[in-house]
């Protein structure tokens, strides 16, 4: 199983974690102390300290790249009429249009099968027999291009997909994209970054296990 649970990389050694996630250095330069004391105040910390501290120490970019992770800082124009919306997703970027993009929030998800889900995605990444640091800054490590709404759709593994799957305009992205490097995925993707407003986290995990149910029935 490729995943690795935030939980495993917080009870990491800093030598375990430089062999395993080096490059999340990178997404904290400004921190003091070693990484792994790092996670573990953030696991503790997050949920009352914002995620611009992750947003700011990171690899900022003003381009998106189809098949690669991003996190951003996000206000929708339509927020009065959405029961519920996101202000900080971490998110695969699947489809790029004029105006818009489309992709995978992980947040709509419970942890434990985002993990389900990354193991159905990980068959199809592009160069994954990359390895050490290169994995870590190369564009080449994505998922691949064939990999879109509609091959999804179609495999029964991989329908957990489908409440993640949103549509962001351009115009509601509050400053830049932060470029989340394949090494770090499954970390990244396990901190509790979310920050949905109109809606408690139970709620938007019940619905999206009743959409998961319906989906996969």
């Amino acid at each position: 199983m490729p995943t690795y649970l935030f939980q495993k990389a917080v009870n990491m050694t800093n030598e375990e974690f430089g062999m395993e996630f080096e490059s999340l250095r990178d997404l904290h330069t400004k921190q003091a102390g070693d990484p792994v004391t790092w996670l573990r105040e953030q696991a503790e910390e997050m949920r009352r300290t914002s995620p611009n501290t992750i947003l700011n120490d990171g690899m900022r970019t003003k381009r998106l790249l189809p098949g690669r992770m991003y996190m951003m800082r996000y206000n929708p124009i339509h927020k009065q009429t959405l029961p519920y919306y996101d202000m900080f997703p971490v998110f695969f970027c699947m489809d790029v249009q004029d105006k818009y993009f489309s992709g995978m929030n992980l947040h709509y998800l419970p942890p434990i099968y985002r993990a389900e889900l990354m193991d159905a995605l990980y068959p199809f990444v592009v160069a994954p027999q990359t390895e050490g640091t290169d994995i870590g800054i190369t564009l080449r490590t994505r998922i691949g291009p064939r990999v879109n709404y509609d091959f999804m759709e179609k495999r029964r593994s991989m329908m957990s997909f489908k409440p993640t799957w949103k549509r962001y305009n351009k115009k509601n992205v509050i400053g830049n994209f932060m470029y989340v490097p394949p090494i770090a995925w499954d970390t990244v993707m396990m901190m509790p970054l979310q920050r949905f407003r109109k809606a408690g986290i139970n709620r938007v995990w019940r619905d999206s296990l009743i959409d998961r149910k319906k989906y996969r029935s």
